[in-house]
């Protein structure tokens, strides 16, 4: 392993004499690229991690001036609190006519009790633990429980007739990790508390639906009332109109704005509100149509009142029923829309703290569980309460209850 700096100067390495014929004290201080010629792809890696950007695994192949190959490799990086500086390259050998081109470095995690850590060891390397030899597995277990109190220095072994070098590295803490004191609900994948991150998604995702449902209520009532007071050729025309823009894919044109103006609060509540206005347009049209005969309508039209005031001061305050019922509901509507785009990735852009967000970690981390019961938990209950309010409103407005006679 060599770490390198970011002018690539060799900052320290373990067992990396053998690639450029000197000694490991001897190499510190040189440049990597007297030595080797890094492809682009690897460069834009190391750039990667030198930012505290999230990169994945990467493996390129290399020759050396006799010709052997060999294999240098960046393990995924997580970022972290402070820029790196310096980012570990891992170099192996290659066995020519192996089978494959290339093989990723066996990678074992074990728990300060020995015991191998089941969800981060994946079977291809715990076969591996296996194929090593009882005497060896004993001789690592002891340098592994020793590297828990203090440094360890490499050891070489053999498995399989190959030989390979065991370096041994200490992670005092690992995210995504588990719910302990202090932190209720454990650490996501990038180390942050996840009470945290739910709480301002609660935030996030009730100023996102009431911003939604205040903004969608306003244009379906202009909307319906223009409608369903003028009827005729206005009412026609708009209908012809909302059926042929309901039609449009929202999910489609959120992508695409989304890929021409980047993700925002803003856009995402400007683009949805386009488009979830038609449903409470249909009732105040309706109740519209219904009320704009009514006695009381009339007079007004007889006394010489503005349509406007007749619309607005008189038709409106009567027609609200529909829109004070379904309201709650609306606000749960966008509370598990604004959760499934975030899901997806098309919702809120990174960092904002969204449950949508911390389910789909959950998917990257199947073996978390905390990231899928408490935002799941905490989406449920919000969501059934805004049910259970929206069902009490329509109680209470329920006209059943008064046209019967008991």
């Amino acid at each position: 392993t060599v770490n390198i700096k970011k002018d690539y100067s060799i900052a320290r390495s373990v067992s990396f004499g053998s690639f450029i014929g000197m000694k490991d004290g001897q190499a510190k201080g040189l440049y990597l690229t007297q030595f080797f010629q890094i492809p682009d792809s690897l460069k834009q890696a190391i750039e990667l991690r030198f930012k505290n950007l999230k990169a994945p695994f990467i493996s390129e192949m290399g020759k050396r001036s006799n010709g052997g190959e060999f294999a240098i490799s960046l393990s995924t990086f997580t970022p972290r609190k402070r820029l790196p500086k310096t980012v570990r390259l891992t170099f192996r050998e290659v066995e020519p006519n192996s089978g494959s081109d290339l093989q990723k470095p066996a990678e074992l995690f074990f728990k300060k009790n020995l015991e191998m850590d089941r969800h981060l060891s994946n079977e291809e390397n715990k076969n591996f633990w296996n194929a090593i030899s009882s005497r060896d597995r004993e001789m690592l277990s002891g340098l592994i429980q020793g590297r828990f109190s203090g440094p360890v220095d490499s050891v070489t072994l053999t498995v399989n007739n190959r030989r390979y070098i065991a370096n041994f590295i200490k992670e005092d803490v690992r995210f995504p990790f588990a719910p302990v004191r202090g932190h209720m609900m454990g650490i996501d994948g990038a180390g942050r508390d996840v009470l945290a991150r739910v709480l301002y998604g609660l935030r996030t995702s009730l100023t996102f639906g009431l911003m939604l449902v205040a903004f969608s209520v306003a244009m379906g009532i202009i909307a319906g009332a223009l409608q369903g007071y003028y009827g005729g050729i206005l009412d026609i025309t708009g209908q012809r109109f909302i059926e042929i823009w309901s039609a449009l894919p929202f999910l489609y044109i959120m992508i695409l704005m989304g890929s021409i103006y980047g993700r925002s609060f803003s856009l995402l509540l400007f683009i949805y509100g386009l488009f979830n206005w038609i449903g409470i347009s249909y009732y105040i049209r309706a109740e519209f149509l219904r009320l704009r005969k009514q006695p009381f309508v009339e007079s007004a039209k007889c006394m010489g009142i503005s349509n406007y005031k007749i619309i607005f001061k008189h038709i409106l305050p009567n027609a609200m029923v529909p829109v004070i019922t379904f309201f709650p509901f609306s606000l749960v509507g966008a509370i598990g829309a604004l959760a499934a785009l975030d899901y997806l990735g098309f919702g809120l852009p990174p960092p904002t703290p969204s449950w949508g967000e911390l389910i789909f970690q959950a998917q990257q981390y199947r073996w978390a569980w905390w990231l899928i019961l408490y935002p799941s938990m905490v989406l449920f209950i919000v969501m059934l309460l805004g049910v259970f309010i929206g069902e009490g409103v329509r109680n209470a407005y329920d006209p059943k209850q008064y046209s019967r006679l008991e």
